[in-house]
């Protein structure tokens, strides 16, 4: 059996011109391609003709074990050698070691997993992505502007919410908006005069004129803050002007009933601007959806933000007791991403009473979490067992992009739907704003950078199959390439009109110093 599983391999059909005219292989099967006998004659001048019968070599599963074996047991045992065949190294592997990992290899046994054509569940594994892929990045993977945004600006710039608003507002409805701001802000006012100054217990809210003031049946006159910008004063009472003696003060209400009926007047002013907001979507449709999709990805970029802070930052944070901190902030998801990645390790702790014998304890084999943990111990384990008998694995999965992805990200700023990024800085000479300029862009499709329509010589053969070519065509990577950075960082090259006219700036200096 030695000698038999160390040649588990394809080998040439050898040559067999003087096996039996007969072959005992079976020509109609579809695991056997074996050629029939031919005929071809032979004529020879003065003689009768002679016939030649040649001999086809045998084809298919087990034909190099022709005449060593029964076609039934050597068919068998090449489908088996062509089956090995798929485990990476399996014919350099000793018999020995081969046996011995293959008798302590773990299966499936208790999980319930049915055989399926994904290597995991697409929908549990979707379901998890949401509540640990958090970032804005490829993927969900964290960027620095998921932490630092706001301060950078980079998510947000070219997001110009206030430039649209200002082109689509119109005059109604800003003015519903300041009676709907009165309207919530509704509040009664309430003061006292002592003879020479007036007390103010509540200046009130949502006055949108100047309300009427008595003080003991005497008028007196209210000012209010007019400001819209300023809602510390805007519809609220700032003073009232009065000359008498000491008596009871009585504030005329804001308009609208108080509450709740003010819930009443409330609706109407929000149907009243949905009415407004409803034409201006019709009349300024493409500024208008423009202002929507801008403001949605604000809002979804702040609030990334203020989740990593939380989730992805091992920080301190202080609370109002200054001898009280916060030190668990950031538990989710990062304790949940290092226990998993930690699992590989803890499925070789298989003594008593330590982590593998734990986790199977407390593991629920009636859930997929459970049988899921279960099953990534045993592989780990075999792994480690295939790993010792010379057989390596193709299992493990990169934490970088793939290089085509990489390059797309790069040149083109975005890729797997993450938000893009553009960069603005201020020329400090001009006052003028820079930002960069791409030079072209990346096609995955061909994996090539074009630039003003044509593809970036990077030195490669022009022809197929041709050994013309720079060896070092791949020098540089995209990183750091300023063609497929051009969209990213800052203007550091010259263009070439830029470069003529610096060496003749330079030529200009150079002459007049001498």
């Amino acid at each position: 059996m030695a000698g038999f599983f160390q040649n588990l391999r394809v080998v040439s059909e050898r040559n067999a011109m003087d096996a039996p005219a007969s072959s005992a292989y079976d020509t109609s099967s579809t695991n056997t391609n074996v050629t029939p006998s031919g005929t071809e004659q032979i004529i020879t001048e003065g003689a009768q003709s002679n016939t030649l019968t040649i001999q086809a070599i045998p084809q298919g599963f087990g034909a190099y074990l022709d005449g060593i074996l029964p076609p039934d047991i050597a068919k068998a045992a090449g489908s088996f050698s062509v089956t090995m065949q798929q485990i990476k190294n399996i014919s350099s592997v000793p018999i020995e070691k081969f046996a011995q990992v293959v008798n302590s290899l773990e299966t499936i046994k208790g999980l319930g997993v049915n055989g399926t054509s994904v290597p995991v569940d697409s929908t549990l594994a979707q379901q998890g992505l949401s509540l640990l892929a958090l970032g804005s990045g490829p993927a969900g993977t964290y960027t620095m502007s998921d932490f630092i945004g706001c301060m950078t600006g980079l998510p947000y710039i070219g997001l110009d919410i206030k430039g649209l608003i200002q082109q689509i507002e119109t005059t109604a409805l800003y003015n519903i908006y300041k009676q709907l701001y009165l309207a919530v802000t509704w509040e009664q006012a309430t003061a006292t005069w002592n003879g020479s100054s007036f007390t103010y217990t509540n200046r009130g809210g949502g006055y949108p004129s100047a309300p009427s003031v008595t003080v003991s049946g005497n008028p007196a006159t209210a000012t209010i803050g007019t400001n819209s910008e300023d809602i510390t004063t805007y519809g609220r009472i700032i003073s009232i002007s009065y000359a008498g003696a000491a008596g009871a003060v009585v504030i005329a209400p804001p308009p609208g009933g108080g509450w709740p009926t003010m819930n009443t007047v409330v609706q109407g002013y929000i149907d009243n601007a949905n009415t407004e907001i409803a034409l201006i979507q019709t009349n300024n449709t493409t500024r208008a959806n423009q202002l929507n999709n801008d403001w949605a990805k604000s809002g979804t970029q702040l609030s990334i933000e203020q989740r990593a802070i939380a989730t992805g930052l091992q920080v301190q944070v202080p609370l109002a007791d200054p001898l009280d901190k916060l030190t668990d902030l950031a538990q989710f998801p990062t304790t949940q991403i290092a226990f998993v990645d930690s699992i590989p390790q803890f499925a070789l702790d298989t003594k008593p009473h330590m982590i593998a014998q734990s986790l199977e304890a407390i593991s629920n084999l009636c859930t997929p979490g459970g049988e899921s943990l279960v099953g990534l111990m045993r592989e780990s384990r075999n792994k480690n067992r295939l790993a010792a008998a010379g057989i390596p694995l193709d299992n493990n999965i990169p934490a970088t992009l793939p290089p085509t992805e990489n390059k797309e990200l790069i040149a083109n700023g975005s890729v797997l739907g993450s938000s893009p990024a553009k960069l603005e800085q201020v020329d400090c000479p001009t006052g003028d704003n820079i930002s960069p300029a791409a030079a072209g862009y990346y096609n995955p499709t061909d994996d090539r950078y074009y630039s003003d329509g044509a593809a970036l010589d990077i030195g490669e053969a022009v022809e197929p199959g041709s050994f013309a070519g720079s060896r070092y065509s791949n020098l540089i990577p995209p990183e750091l390439s300023v063609i497929y950075t051009s969209d990213i960082l800052l203007p550091s090259t010259y263009s070439v009109q830029e470069a003529i006219d610096e060496v003749i700036r330079c030529n200009c200096d150079c002459w007049d110093n001498i």
